[in-house]
């Protein structure tokens, strides 16, 4: 189960980008994900819920978006959405390996807030 791993890395990324004090500020994180990224999404939401469990993070949920493959044709130059994997340019039928969107697995927002009184005496 490679989403495990991914949830790791979420969380050490976090670490590495946000100041100490600031983890138990963190409520989303979100992230894209690519259909070619060979993760599922609901998956990874589900797991990252057990990883942060009991770490400064546990007040946060992840929320995924999940990318459709888009390719540029290298003839005609024009970007596509790739239906049911057929990487052929519908405008002038030619086949196309050029990958623009659907293979990423990228943070591109975290949402935290003040924590509430009650938080801080905890």
């Amino acid at each position: 189960m490679h989403e495990v791993s991914i949830c790791q890395g979420i969380i050490e990324t976090l670490k590495a980008e946000i100041p100490e004090d600031q983890f138990k500020n963190i409520r989303e994180v979100h992230l894209k994900v690519g259909v070619l990224s060979c993760v599922e999404p609901r998956i990874l939401e589900h797991v990252f819920q057990y990883i942060v469990e009991d770490t400064p993070f546990q007040k946060s949920v992840l929320h995924t978006e999940l990318v459709p493959i888009e390719s540029e044709c290298d003839y005609c130059k024009r970007t596509f959405r790739v239906e049911n994997y057929r990487f052929v340019c519908p405008i002038c039928e030619k086949p196309s390996a050029k990958i623009v969107e659907g293979n990423e697995l990228t943070i591109y927002k975290i949402i935290s807030e003040e924590p509430a009184y009650a938080e801080i005496n905890e």
